[in-house]
């Protein structure tokens, strides 16, 4: 779940776990006028996730070659639980 490195900023996910939460990925909203990424997984997988906050809520971006997916806007401390399961391998 850590970062690689002292000054990566980018982390690796974790292989899937058995049982694992299905996340609920729906097309992008682009609800908010100004979003910040404030966390991203490593560029080096198929599959990048971002975490993003925006309009005082969070969310999760899933891109890979076919595209963008994100969660639904959730609390902040809702969607950094999420991001940290997602992380460990304990949610697709």
């Amino acid at each position: 779940m850590t970062a690689d490195g002292p000054h990566s900023h980018d982390y690796h996910v974790m292989a899937q776990q058995p049982h694992a939460e299905r996340i609920r990925w729906l097309p992008p909203q682009r609800l908010e006028d100004r979003a910040r990424e404030v966390r991203t997984t490593c560029r080096c997988r198929a599959i990048v996730y971002t975490l993003v906050s925006g309009g005082g809520q969070m969310h999760i971006r899933r891109e890979d070659h076919d595209g963008q997916l994100e969660t639904y806007r959730m609390p902040t401390r809702a969607a950094e639980e999420l991001w940290d399961r997602l992380l460990l391998g304990k949610a697709v």
